[in-house]
């Protein structure tokens, strides 16, 4: 019965020596991660990269002129050009970034562009008009 005793508590001890390495190891693996490596739904900032295409564009014989778009850099203003066309993408940004455009002279089409990472331009303001903005919440 001794005998019997001895081998249930050696039992017993390796299989608590197992789960105390195995809990380490998960530990150990958790606390590895890096915060970037979680993607956080619950307002905290994550690390993805957006871009932004501005189009602005009105048919002819109509033209535009004195435009400003909000830039990672600040804003990019183009003052004593008439044109009926002005394309260009701008980033990476982040999360929250305010795009906008203002026209100071003509009232053309105005087309906001998102791009998040990899993925392809997705419209998200179209408008007729002399300004339009758009704030990056995808």
């Amino acid at each position: 019965m001794k005998n019997m005793k001895s081998i249930f508590l050696k039992q017993s001890i390796s299989a608590n020596m197992l789960m105390i390495i195995s809990i380490f190891s998960i530990l150990l693996t958790l606390s590895s991660c890096d915060k970037e490596d979680f993607d956080h739904t619950d307002g905290v900032e994550t690390n993805d990269n957006y871009y932004v295409k501005y189009i602005i564009h009105c048919t002819y014989p109509l033209i535009f002129s004195n435009w400003t778009v909000t830039t990672p850099e600040g804003n990019y203003t183009k003052n004593g050009y008439q044109t009926r066309q002005w394309e260009q993408t701008y980033g990476p940004v982040k999360k929250g970034f305010r795009c906008a455009v203002t026209v100071g002279n003509g009232t053309p089409d105005i087309e906001i562009y998102v791009s998040k990472n990899q993925e392809p331009f997705a419209l998200k303001v179209i408008k007729t008009g002399n300004s339009a903005s758009y704030t990056i919440d995808f």
